[in-house]
């Protein structure tokens, strides 16, 4: 890959981005907010902080703006891709980066919050991240503080999934109960392809801290991605797919 203005992209920044996805992650650490407590203020130096940790993150350039929690960046270019946008409120923490997505191949979702894991042992670990081309890849991750950790990826409806952990662990583990599992439309005995992964992501983090995101603020960081990770958003994102 070549290297122009200092960073590793092969496509023009105003490139348009060819698919549509999802992608964030959340840390929630030790002590766990009530579900009915409003979450402090955003810490926009600790956001910049953290982005600055991110694995796949080389350096944060800028904060380029402040947005609501309820909104997204940008979303529609090559240069877009570089738009990192972190929420630090207190115990919590979201990061939302489409370099956590994928299809195949490394899963850097799995990646990061294994590392988030070990550098904050009893914290909560949540994430997911999709890509739709044209049916959905998906790659989603739950850890919980006692070591019980649920892996999935793969393309939706299909069989061949990689799984590590068990779902219905992870609800024992959470606390979460049937008919809390029936009012999200969430089968514990689904296959992975079938699973409704974000259900059970949100039960998870309704466990130990507030859903409600109106509100909240988060920063939007421009970034230089590693040159591994700007290769896989140029596969992701903006090419590479031909064959599925």
């Amino acid at each position: 890959m070549t290297d122009h203005h200092h960073d590793y992209w092969d496509y023009p920044a105003d490139q348009d981005i060819a698919r549509y996805g999802e992608f964030r992650l959340t840390l929630v650490q030790p002590p766990f907010p009530p579900a009915a407590e409003a979450l402090p203020a955003h810490d926009a130096v600790r956001a910049r902080e953290f982005a600055g940790t991110l694995l796949a993150v080389e350096d944060v350039l800028a904060e380029v703006e402040r947005i609501d929690a309820v909104d997204r960046p940008d979303f529609a270019t090559r240069a877009d891709l570089d738009l990192v946008s972190v929420g630090c409120w207190g115990t919590v923490t979201e990061v939302n980066d489409p370099a956590i997505a994928c299809t195949e191949g490394d899963h850097v979702l799995l990646e990061q919050a294994d590392a988030l894991a070990a550098r904050f042992p009893g914290a909560v670990i949540v994430g997911s991240a999709t890509v739709d081309h044209p049916t959905t890849y998906g790659t989603h991750v739950i850890h919980h503080p006692s070591g019980v950790r649920l892996f999935g990826a793969g393309w939706s409806g299909e069989g061949d999934w990689l799984q590590d952990g068990s779902p219905h662990a992870i609800a024992e583990a959470f606390g979460i109960g049937a008919d809390a599992l029936a009012r999200e439309g969430v089968d514990l005995d689904a296959g992975p392809g079938s699973l409704f992964w974000q259900g059970l992501a949100r039960l998870a983090l309704l466990g130990v801290t507030p859903m409600h995101r109106e509100g909240r603020v988060l920063s939007v960081f421009r970034v230089r991605h590693t040159e591994k990770a700007t290769g896989d958003l140029e596969d992701t994102w903006l090419g590479g797919l031909d064959d599925f």
